[in-house]
């Protein structure tokens, strides 16, 4: 089984929870300060991912290939 790093893995969970998140305190709260905080949620997991994608591709091209 292939192992992913841990940023990829926080990253992609991340995402997936906040846009969820933020789907559901769209349809309940109407108050656009209640959506400030996914300003930086955001940014802050899809930085999470690139580094666990990037990390994951430089360690295939560093592996030997079989």
């Amino acid at each position: 089984m292939k192992t992913f790093h841990p940023f990829f893995i926080i990253g992609t969970f991340g995402i997936i929870l906040t846009a969820i998140m933020h789907i559901i305190f769209a349809l309940l709260f109407e108050i656009i300060s209640a959506h400030s905080i996914f300003f930086t949620l955001y940014p802050t997991f899809i930085a999470f991912l690139i580094l666990g994608t990037a990390i994951i591709f430089k360690k295939e091209k560093e592996s030997p290939t079989l």
